[in-house]
C-alpha cells in the first residue's frame, strides 16, 4: 500500500498561502512569471533541509569506486566536533562497505559491519555496496541507490538503551605527588563503565606500580601507587551511562 495525499480539492486551496510552521509559499495558481515564487519556495525548502544534509555520504563524481561525506557538527561528550567533510574516498570492488565517525571525528570504512557502540562509541553514516555486491552487480562500478543512509540510528534509538558518554586525559607528573588525579566527568550520575587506557608503554614510564579507578556521580579518580614523579604518564579515558 502507498502513503495517501489529501485530497485535489484541499491541495488546490494551499494556492498563494504559506506553511503554518516553516513559511514555506505554495506557488500560486496561474502566476506569471512562476519562477520567482518557484525560487522562494526552494530557497526556504532549502533553510529547512539543510541539516538533513549534515554528515550524508554521497556518489562522488571523481571516480567509479569512490564517494564523499557531507561537513556536519555534533557533540561528542561536553565537546563540539565541527566534521569539515570529505572527498574522494576510495571504495573497494565487489563489497559492502560500512561508513562512519568515531568519537573524535575519524572518518572510518571496514566491510564487516558497524562496531558495537558500547565498545566502540561511534556516528554511523551510511553502507554502500559495490561490484557483484550491488544492485545492479556490475564490477568496478555501484549506482546511487547502493547507498544506504544510516544517519537516523544516531538520533533515534530506543530510550531504554541511550547512553551517555563523556571521556578526556589524566596525566600523572611531578605536580600530582598523592599518587591520583580526579577529573569530573559531567555525566550527572555515576558511570556504569569506565575505561582507562595508558597512552604509553608503562614499563618504560619508570617504576610504575599498579593502578586502578574509582567514581561516583561527579568525578573520576585514577590511583597509581608508586610512579617516577619525573616521567610524566598519561591516561585516556571513557566514562558511559
Amino acid at each position: 500500500m502507498s502513503e495517501t495525499y489529501p485530497s485535489d480539492s484541499t491541495l488546490n486551496e494551499l494556492s498563494g498561502t504559506l506553511d503554518a510552521e516553516q513559511e514555506v509559499l505554495y506557488i500560486p495558481t496561474g502566476q506569471s512569471p512562476y519562477y520567482t515564487s518557484f525560487y522562494r519556495m526552494q530557497s526556504r525548502l532549502l533553510d529547512v533541509a539543510r541539516r538533513a544534509g549534515d554528515l550524508r555520504v554521497y556518489k562522488d563524481s571523481a571516480g567509479a569506486l569512490v564517494f564523499g561525506v557531507r561537513a556536519g557538527k555534533y557533540l561528542n561528550g561536553d565537546t563540539a566536533v565541527n566534521y569539515a567533510g570529505a572527498s574522494n574516498q576510495s571504495l573497494t570492488d565487489n563489497a559492502t562497505h560500512y561508513i562512519y565517525l568515531l568519537a573524535n571525528g575519524t572518518l572510518t570504512v571496514n566491510t564487516s559491519g558497524f562496531p558495537v557502540p558500547s565498545a566502540t562509541p561511534h556516528i554511523p553514516l551510511a553502507t554502500i555496496a559495490t561490484g557483484t555486491a550491488s544492485a545492479g552487480g556490475v564490477a568496478g562500478s555501484y549506482d546511487f541507490a547502493d547507498i544506504t543512509d544510516y544517519r537516523g540510528r544516531a538520533f533515534v534509538s530506543v530510550a531504554g538503551t541511550q547512553r551517555r558518554m563523556s571521556c578526556g586525559t589524566v596525566t600523572f607528573d611531578s605536580e600530582n605527588e598523592n599518587g591520583y588525579v580526579t577529573v569530573a566527568h559531567g555525566l550527572g550520575a555515576t558511570p556504569a563503565s569506565v575505561t582507562i587506557t595508558p597512552t604509553c608503554h608503562l614499563w618504560s614510564a619508570g617504576g610504575v606500580g599498579n593502578w586502578w579507578v574509582t567514581t561516583d556521580a561527579t568525578n573520576i579518580t585514577v590511583h597509581i601507587d608508586s610512579y617516577d614523579l619525573n616521567d610524566p604518564i598519561t591516561f585516556n579515558w571513557i566514562a558511559m551511562i
